[in-house]
């Protein structure tokens, strides 16, 4: 039986010694998602090419490369009449739009995914000391 306690006390202490350290890697994890996503607004622009400056994060990026076909088709395109330049520049503006905010989703969901998951363990590190406070007060 004594060695049944003497493992409690041995998880207990590793529990409380590990609280402090997980409660900073949720508070780091929600606001490195809070400025990701920040960043991608801010980096959002519906004129340009999301192809041109993709960013730290290229492989995010690069989901605008889905459109690149339709991008380059239009490209190719040479107008010939005012009409076709007004109809080839709306169509360029329209995907690059597309391109833009589709991207800016996925930096979206990629960033509340990591906020939500650093709010969680954070609210885990919260209820742990709730209860790390109770054992301690039924061990007095």
């Amino acid at each position: 039986m004594a060695e049944l306690v003497e493992k409690q006390d041995r998880l207990l202490a590793r529990v409380v010694r590990s609280q402090r350290p997980l409660a900073i890697a949720g508070g780091l994890l929600a606001l490195l998602g809070i400025a990701y996503m920040v960043w991608g607004v801010a980096r959002f622009n519906p004129r340009l090419d999301p192809r041109d400056n993709p960013g730290f994060d290229w492989p995010v990026a690069q989901i605008a490369f889905l459109f690149e076909r339709g991008m380059v088709m239009v490209e190719e395109l040479v107008p010939e009449t005012p009409m076709e330049r007004r109809l080839v520049y709306g169509l360029t503006l329209n995907l690059n739009f597309s391109a833009g905010m589709m991207v800016l989703l996925v930096r979206l969901i990629f960033g509340t995914l990591a906020m939500m998951t650093g709010f969680a363990i954070m609210t885990v590190v919260a209820e742990r000391a709730r209860l790390l406070a109770m054992i301690q007060k039924l061990r007095e």
